[in-house]
């Protein structure tokens, strides 16, 4: 349970994150050159991803199937699952605020 409220966590500051690189990338003009770039500039927020987990230092998978081969590995795989989280907390947002949008004052 509480992985998967991390992984949730690390879903919404993926979302809080990727403004910011937008921004910054869009200020220094460098956001057309990455969109330019054929692999990374069409999975720019899965590689945000990967160096956010890899910045934060967590680790999900190992904590399930045990190390992997390298550490590497376990990076970009925990890298990819926090991507892959984001439309299950997109969903939870709104699950919630429809039930607190039900709510009336008594």
């Amino acid at each position: 349970m509480y992985t998967l409220g991390s992984l949730i966590l690390m879903a919404i500051l993926l979302g809080a994150v990727m403004p910011v690189f937008n921004s910054l990338t869009h200020t220094l003009k460098l956001d057309t050159v990455i969109r330019r770039i054929p692999i990374i500039g069409a999975h720019t927020a899965l590689a945000i991803s990967i160096l956010l987990v890899w910045a934060l230092d967590v680790t999900f998978v190992s904590a399930w199937t045990g190390d992997m081969r390298s550490s590497w590995m376990t990076i970009c795989v925990d890298g990819c699952i926090v991507y892959g989280m984001v439309p299950v907390k997109d969903a939870i947002v709104s699950f919630i605020s429809r039930g607190l949008s039900g709510l009336r004052a008594a």
